[in-house]
């Protein structure tokens, strides 16, 4: 599932991430990576950015940025 799929509260580990170069180098200067834990803390109402808790850190990325990051629930 994407992390886009993730409902509120859920926890999940980052299998995969399908982003081309320049995405991907931004995600892992994020620190998103695969084998990640991270935590989803919100969404918009529009849906149009997530929220997630990653290492202490809190992440928010844009929902076309979040369809690439495929997750796996803890």
């Amino acid at each position: 599932m994407s992390l886009n799929e993730l409902k509120i509260n859920q926890s999940a580990k980052i299998m995969r991430i399908t982003a081309g170069d320049e995405l991907r180098d931004r995600l892992f200067s994020l620190g998103l990576s695969e084998g990640k834990k991270l935590l989803k803390i919100n969404s918009t109402l529009g849906k149009n950015t997530v929220a997630i808790e990653l290492e202490r850190s809190c992440v928010i990325l844009r929902s076309n940025e979040a369809e690439h990051i495929f997750v796996e629930l803890n």
